[in-house]
C-alpha cells in the first residue's frame, strides 16, 4: 500500500450552527510524485463540509495535512447523536491505493420552539375557537403543554389536546375554546383580553435545558344577543304601530262604520220586503190546505192527486256488495298442474280491482291466474315472495265463469311452519265487487284449499 492516512484523534463534538475542523494527515510511500483528491461519505457530506486544500501533491515519502471543516446547520435536518463518517482519500496516479479513514462526529440536540394563534381576535355571541399551531425547529421531539390564561375571569379557556408531541421540523395544532360566562343581551360589543402559554420540554437523555414559557396575546370580542340595530328596528316597529292604531280609532273607524251602516241598511229593507210578500204567500197555501183537507173530509175527490194503480210497472234493481275470494294450491314437484277454482253465481258480475299473489315458501316453478280457463296473468314462482296488483282497469268475471289458481311445482322452497315439506304452496287473494241483479242472492265467495 502506496498512500496511508489517518484522521486527528480529538473528540468530535459539535451543535448544529458551529463550526469544527480537524486534520486528515496523508503519507505518500511511493516512488512518483502523487496527487490526491478527496471525498466525504456519510450523513455528514449533506451539511457543507469543507476540504482544505480540495487537492494535494505529495512527494515520496513525505505527508501533508489537510483541513477537513464540518458545519451542521441549525435545523432538524441535523440529528442528534454519534454520526459514523469516512473521508476517501484518491490518488490519481494509483487509484487502487485509494483509503478511507474513517471517525464518528457527536452532534448535540437543541430545542427552538415557535408558535402562533389564530385568529388573534374572535367575534361571537358566547363562545369561539381558537387554534394554535405549535412548531418544532430543534433536532429532538418536544412535548408542549397549551394552557389558557384569563385575568379579568370573564372566559372559560380549555385546550384540546392540552398536551402534544411534535416531532423535528415538524407542526402540531391546537383547538382553544373560548366561552364567555355571562349573556350579553344588549348594548355595545365587550372585549375580553387572554393569553395562551405554551411551555415545551425536549424528550431526550440527558434532558436538555427547558425553553422559556412563550405567552400569546389574544382577544374575544362579545357582542350582544340584541343587536343595537335591531332594537332600534323594533322600537320603530312599535311606534308606527301606535301610530296606526291611532289613526284607526280616531279617523278610520267612525268613517268606516257610517259607510258599513249605509250599505246594510238598503238590503235589509230589501228583505225585509220580501220576507212580508213570503209571509203573505204562504198564509194563501194555508187556506188552500184547509180547503183541500175539508174537501177530503167530506168524501170529495176534489181536485186531489189520483192515487196510483198497484202493479202499472216493475223496477230493476241492482246490487253492488263487496266481495274477496281466496285460492290456494299445495302441489308436489313434478307433478300435473294444481288448480284451484271458483265459479261466479247466476245473474251476479264479479269485478276484481286487485290481485295479491304470494309464494311464502320461495317455490320455484310457474303460476297462472285464469279467467275461463284462459290465462290474463303468468308468472315464474322464483321472481317472486309476495305481488300486490292493482288495476285501473278492473278484471270483470261474467256469471256462471270461473276464477282459477293454476300451479306447476318445479322445486319447493323451504316449507313453512304448518304444511307439508315437499310440495309448492301459491296462494291468492282477490278483492273487489260482486254485482248482483234484484231477485239473485248476493254472495260473498271464498274457497280455499
Amino acid at each position: 500500500m502506496t498512500t496511508y492516512a489517518v484522521l486527528e484523534q480529538i473528540p468530535l463534538e459539535i451543535m448544529p450552527g458551529d463550526e469544527l475542523t480537524c486534520q486528515l494527515t496523508v503519507r505518500n510511500n511511493s516512488d512518483v510524485v502523487e496527487a490526491y483528491r478527496f471525498e466525504v461519505v456519510g450523513e455528514v457530506a449533506q451539511w457543507t463540509v469543507v476540504l482544505d486544500p480540495p487537492e494535494l501533491s505529495v512527494y515520496p515519502g513525505t505527508e501533508q495535512n489537510v483541513t477537513v471543516r464540518f458545519q451542521p446547520p441549525r435545523s432538524s435536518r441535523a440529528r442528534p447523536g454519534e454520526i459514523p463518517f469516512a473521508v476517501r482519500v484518491l490518488p490519481t496516479e494509483r487509484a487502487e491505493d485509494a483509503v478511507a479513514p474513517e471517525g464518528i462526529l457527536t452532534v448535540g440536540g437543541f430545542t427552538e420552539t415557535t408558535t402562533e394563534i389564530t385568529p388573534r381576535t374572535s367575534s361571537a355571541r358566547r363562545a369561539a375557537k381558537h387554534e394554535v399551531a405549535v412548531d418544532n425547529r430543534g433536532n429532538v421531539p418536544i412535548v408542549a403543554t397549551v394552557t389558557g390564561i384569563d385575568p379579568d375571569d370573564q372566559l372559560r379557556l380549555r385546550s384540546r389536546p392540552a398536551r402534544v408531541t411534535v416531532a423535528p421540523g415538524s407542526t402540531e395544532f391546537v383547538k382553544v375554546q373560548v366561552k364567555h360566562r355571562r349573556w350579553l343581551w344588549q348594548g355595545t360589543p365587550a372585549t375580553h383580553p387572554f393569553q395562551v402559554e405554551v411551555a415545551a420540554h425536549a424528550l431526550i437523555e440527558p434532558p436538555l435545558p427547558p425553553e422559556p414559557p412563550i405567552l400569546l396575546d389574544a382577544g374575544a370580542v362579545q357582542t350582544a344577543l340584541i343587536p343595537a340595530g335591531l332594537r332600534n328596528l323594533a322600537i320603530g316597529l312599535l311606534a308606527l304601530a301606535l301610530l296606526a292604531a291611532g289613526a284607526w280609532f280616531l279617523l278610520l273607524r267612525p268613517a268606516v262604520q257610517s259607510a258599513a251602516e249605509e250599505a246594510v241598511q238598503q238590503p235589509l229593507k230589501e228583505v225585509a220586503a220580501k220576507a212580508d210578500t213570503a209571509g203573505q204567500k204562504a198564509d194563501d197555501a194555508g187556506k188552500k190546505a184547509d180547503t183541500a183537507e175539508q174537501t177530503v173530509a167530506n168524501g170529495g175527490a176534489g181536485n186531489g192527486v189520483p192515487k196510483p194503480k198497484p202493479g202499472a210497472g216493475e223496477e230493476v234493481n241492482t246490487k253492488t256488495l263487496p266481495t274477496t275470494i281466496n285460492l290456494a294450491t299445495n302441489q308436489a314437484p313434478s307433478s300435473s298442474a294444481k288448480t284451484d277454482s271458483q265459479e261466479v253465481g247466476a245473474r251476479s258480475t264479479l269485478v276484481i280491482t286487485d290481485l295479491v299473489l304470494q309464494n311464502p315458501q320461495g317455490d320455484e316453478g310457474r303460476v297462472d291466474v285464469l279467467v275461463n280457463g284462459k290465462p290474463i296473468l303468468t308468472l315464474s314462482l322464483a321472481n317472486f315472495r309476495d305481488l300486490d296488483y292493482h288495476f285501473v282497469s278492473p278484471i270483470e268475471v261474467p256469471a256462471g265463469k270461473k276464477l282459477s289458481l293454476r300451479t306447476v311445482c318445479q322445486k319447493p322452497g323451504t316449507p313453512i311452519v304448518g304444511t307439508t315439506a315437499g310440495s309448492c304452496r301459491v296462494l291468492m287473494f282477490a278483492t273487489g265487487t260482486n254485482r248482483t241483479r234484484s231477485g239473485a242472492a248476493t254472495t260473498e265467495a271464498a274457497a280455499t284449499n
